[in-house]
């Protein structure tokens, strides 16, 4: 599957409440293995991700507003 593709389906699942990104890509039927997980991550687009190192999975949620400093 195109990466660009996956990452339009991924984000439209993403809303402000952190989700885990392998419960996403099991919705969703995909099997990654880390690094299509981070090509994956690096193309989303108004989404944050963040590694939890604790439990060891990779959280995602929507960009809320402009967070650029001036």
């Amino acid at each position: 599957m195109d990466i660009r593709i996956l990452a339009k389906l991924v984000a439209s699942k993403v809303g402000e409440q952190p989700v885990d990104l392998d419960d996403v890509l099991e919705s969703l039927g995909v099997d990654m293995d880390w690094k299509e997980k981070i090509r994956l991550v690096q193309s989303l687009e108004d989404v944050e991700a963040v590694y939890h190192a604790v439990s060891g999975k990779i959280l995602l949620r929507r960009k809320i507003g402009n967070k650029s400093v001036a």
